[in-house]
């Protein structure tokens, strides 16, 4: 039995041609241009080591490299909370993985507060280190932070100490197949059970010719700095800068988290050439056997037609030795010359995204693994650059093999069928990497249409800085524009409010409609005052607080009645509930009319409608704020506002779901013992330090008011027909308790802990008694 699939839920890249995204990766490859150029002179300068003959001692023959376009010295050390003097030392592989990471775990809708101190995974693949060797030149110079600033090791740890993550942390240096092994190995991860995520990454960037002219020496490199695959005039590979990053979780996981999947790992497996004829020489046998191995232990049988990937990834590097022994594995895998696969007309697309942004070496198993995903999500195969006339010895085994020199629509599959992918990924000391990946997927998507929770939620935006915010909002009004209206105000709420991480400085904007959200963004803008608010705390720290009697008026909640088909849907759940009720306590009204009753009409003033009706605003209120994901930390009802109190809590669900006056609770209470006072007048809450809420006989109520006149002090009637909180409630004691248990509310046993609720009663946080 095969193990349980692995999911992608995220990724980030930084590859050459401005592909700083899996986005403008994409782009590229669907439109892929000549990217090699000759190394600037601040990376080294190319001419001075540079000799015709690359065996020449310390020259190479190479002029020319895949190169990113970004300044790679640009770190925020504010953000990533690394010292200035720290960050100089510190390898700008690490600072640009770093960042690559973080966007592939925003990209994941990972929030960095709720993955702290998870399990989480890290594996990253690497084979240069150029910082560390440029450094080491001035030995009287050293930094401080050398150790930490260059090791390996740290690449992968320095990941885990930033975002706090307590799961396995290493960097696996299998020389080329780097980052395919990471993959792998973060996939063990998962399947065994531990880590919940994982992290598996690749860092290269070239600074120096060290490796230029060691590679050159063996004569691995190209010197036109091309890579062209399976070419006649292939003469090496072109070594490129590349860092990539994906977030995996098994796909029970990422289906239970509302993940979007960008495709599955079916399969992964690992092995080793042995002995070869030099430690540099490939195995067609070793490759062949891996392949066959990983579709085995994935339930995939290479001899079925219906089993085979419909594209495969190839190293494809571009050496005249390396690429005819690898189209012989793949070749012989799928098509053996005595197999009924190898029959009729069956044609395997092979290509590699060398041949685009070149090798980049510790990256590059992962940078194959990105354009196979890409090109399965889009039904599109990328092509191949640089491939002018097929190499004689690749020939015999390419029968049934094609590599696309055009956009090629990715081969239709049976209904129910994915679209499958193999990547390939070797060292040059023989360690070999295999991943089968296959498109998910979903279950049918329910209709969204009639439940437009977009209206409802807020777009929320933060970043950690003002600059930075403002360039947040600004980017996402490109990206609104650029898609011309296609922008899903629902998804994009969402996104903003489940599926980011909240930053000290926040604003935040209403929008009914595209239109109406860009020019909102866009006034923000275009404001000169500040645009954001600062918080003291990326975490929310919000009380609710929920109202008795007395606040009600006629007409709240109407407008949302009206213009929400959820707020209305609700209104009939509620109303529902009310009619389970003992007959003897079923209201003969309806809320939805009582709610849209006019002032002339309203009876909001009476008890058995006011408490029902305002309990039913709030509950409503309750669920708008968590569609809109703000979370309440905590929780206190005022008189009867505790039943709305106790939902937000979780206590209950929906089915279970006076005088007001301006004085310190010491003069009210002195004069209730008045006596003309006593047993007509008391106390029925303290509101605050200066107010409080009288109850008791209305005659006693009007006489108090006066004397508050007198001494002018504020004094109000409140809008309510019973004396609440007073002696006035015993009458109804019995009866009331009677019906609260012919109700059968039940008490929840796994209240919302993240929100605490206080008793107005005795004024501290969860001591909850559901028989008080």
């Amino acid at each position: 039995m095969s193990a349980e699939p692995i999911a992608i839920v995220g990724s980030g890249c930084r590859f050459p041609g401005a592909a700083t995204s899996p986005s403008k990766l994409w782009e590229l490859l669907r439109e892929p241009r000549d990217l090699t150029k000759k190394i600037p002179t601040e990376r080294f300068d190319p001419d001075g080591f540079y000799h015709p003959d690359g065996t020449h001692h310390g020259t190479t023959n190479v002029k020319y490299a895949y190169l990113l376009e970004e300044d790679h010295r640009h770190f925020d050390t504010q953000f990533f909370q690394t010292k200035p003097m720290e960050a100089n030392s510190i390898d700008p592989q690490q600072r640009l993985l770093l960042e690559t990471v973080y966007e592939a775990v925003e990209g994941a809708g990972l929030k960095l507060y709720d993955m702290q101190g998870t399990d989480t995974a890290v594996y990253v693949g690497v084979m240069g280190g150029d910082y560390n060797d440029l450094i080491l030149k001035d030995l009287d110079s050293i930094p401080t932070y050398l150790s930490t600033g260059t090791a390996r090791s740290i690449l992968s740890n320095r990941i885990s100490y930033f975002f706090d993550w307590h799961g396995p942390s290493m960097t696996i240096d299998t020389a080329c197949s780097s980052s395919l092994v990471a993959v792998h190995q973060a996939v063990q991860a998962l399947q065994s059970g531990n880590s919940r995520v994982a992290v598996a990454a690749g860092a290269n960037l070239i600074l120096g010719p060290e490796n230029f002219i060691a590679e050159s020496k063996l004569k691995m490199l190209s010197p036109n700095g091309r890579s062209r695959m399976w070419d006649v005039d292939a003469d090496g590979y072109a070594r490129g800068d590349g860092f990539a990053a994906v977030i995996l979780k098994k796909l029970s996981d990422a289906l239970k988290d509302g993940d979007d999947i960008e495709c599955i790992i079916r399969g992964s497996g690992v092995n080793q050439d042995g002995r070869t004829k030099g430690i540099t020489m490939p195995s067609s046998t070793s490759q062949a056997a891996l392949i066959r191995q990983v579709y085995a232990n994935s339930g995939l049988d290479v001899r079925r037609p219906s089993d085979r990937c419909q594209y495969f990834e190839a190293h494809g590097t571009g050496t005249p030795a390396g690429d005819p022994i690898e189209a012989a594995a793949i070749s012989s895998t799928f098509f053996e010359a005595d197999s009924k696969a190898s029959e009729g007309n069956d044609t395997l697309f092979v290509g590699s995204i060398k041949t685009v942004i070149g090798h980049t070496e510790g990256t590059a198993g992962l940078a194959g693994l990105l354009k196979a995903s890409l090109a399965m999500r889009h039904g599109l195969i990328p092509p191949n650059l640089h491939l002018n006339r097929l190499n004689p010895s690749v020939e015999p085994f390419y029968k049934h093999l094609e590599i696309p020199t055009t956009l090629t629509p990715w081969p239709a599959v049976p209904d129910g069928t994915p679209r499958r992918a193999s990547i390939n990924s070797f060292g040059f000391g023989g360690t070999n990497a295999h991943v089968i990946i296959e498109s998910y997927l979903p279950a049918p998507e329910k209709d969204a249409t009639e439940v437009n929770e977009a209206l409802l939620a807020p777009f929320n935006f933060s970043a950690p800085s003002e600059g930075a915010l403002r360039r947040s909002i600004a980017a996402y009004l490109d990206y609104i524009k650029a898609t011309q209206g296609e922008t899903k105000l629902r998804d994009l709420a969402y996104t903003l409010a489940c599926r980011r991480s909240a930053f000290a400085f926040k604003t935040s904007v209403g929008a009914v409609s595209v239109d109406s959200l860009a020019a909102n963004l866009t006034a923000k803008l275009e404001d000169s005052e500040s645009i954001g608010v600062q918080s003291a705390t990326n975490q929310s720290q919000i009380l609710g607080v929920f109202t008795g009697q007395g606040a009600q008026w006629a007409g709240m909640g109407r407008d949302l009645i009206l213009s929400s088909q959820l707020v209305s849907n609700t209104i009939d759940r509620l109303e529902g509930y009310l009619s389970e009720l003992p007959p003897a306590d079923r209201p003969t009204w309806s809320l939805r009319a009582e709610l849209l009753a006019d002032a002339a009409s309203s009876r909001l003033g009476e008890a058995t409608l006011a408490q029902p009706l305002c309990t039913v605003v709030q509950i409503v209120l309750v669920d708008l704020l968590r569609i809109a994901k703000v979370k309440l930390a905590g929780v206190v009802g005022h008189s009867s506002g505790e039943i709305a109190a106790a939902l937000a809590k979780g206590i209950h669900g929906e089915a279970g779901a006076m005088m007001a006056v301006g004085t310190t609770a010491e003069d009210a209470q002195q004069l209730c013992s008045f006596p003309e006072f006593q047993g007509r007048l008391s106390v029925a809450a303290v509101n605050s330090g200066t107010s409080v809420t009288l109850s008791g006989n209305a005659d006693a109520i009007d006489e108090a008011k006066l004397i508050f006149q007198d001494e002018e002090k504020f004094a109000r009637i409140l809008k309510v027909d019973k004396a609440y909180h007073s002696n006035h409630m015993n009458a109804c004691t019995d009866s009331y308790i009677s019906s609260l248990a012919d109700a059968k509310i039940e008490v929840q046993h796994r209240p919302n802990t993240g929100t605490s609720w206080f008793s107005s009663v005795y004024g501290v946080p969860d001591e909850f008694d559901p028989k008080s």
